[in-house]
């Protein structure tokens, strides 16, 4: 199936494709023709992702889990968050692209092997670990980081 996924969407380059469930890849852009610097995002990041150097429009460095706290408190709606996840349909890759915040996140205990990469790596710490699993807290904030990182696909937002 693999090698007809490269030969279809490809043209049989020298390409290696391995998607056993899905790829998630996540953009943020500040437009500079729209940013008044208010520095507002940078305030509010709860990562420290953001930092500003007037008369630049904010930097956005590697560590954004994309939670979506500066598009929300942008008041002329210059960030833009992208999120995309490619997966392999019925033998086609199929691409779903979408600006809008994460509003439930699903957590399949069958499919989990508590590694709690989860756990360690959530920068608000709305994690917490049972003996039967994981359960989030009030803490979460829907940004998708541990969904990223899950290596058994346990944990899905929409």
């Amino acid at each position: 199936m693999v090698s007809e996924l490269v030969k279809k969407y490809f043209d049989d380059l020298n390409v290696t494709l391995e998607l056993e469930s899905q790829l998630i890849s996540n953009k943020i852009e500040i437009n500079p023709e729209t940013c008044i610097l208010c520095n507002k995002c940078v305030d509010i990041c709860p990562v420290s992702a953001m930092n500003s150097k007037y008369p630049d429009i904010p930097n956005i460095n590697k560590s954004c889990v994309y939670c979506g706290n500066c598009v929300d408190i942008c008041p002329v709606s210059a960030i833009k968050i992208t999120k995309a996840r490619v997966k392999v349909v019925d033998g086609d890759i199929v691409v779903e692209k979408n600006h809008c915040k994460n509003k439930k996140i699903m957590y399949d205990r069958k499919k989990c092997v508590m590694c709690i990469v989860c756990i360690k790596n959530c920068p608000f710490g709305a994690i917490d670990e049972l003996k039967s699993g994981i359960k989030f807290n009030e803490k979460c904030v829907l940004c998708g980081h541990c969904e990223r990182i899950c290596p058994a696909d346990a944990i899905e937002l929409e």
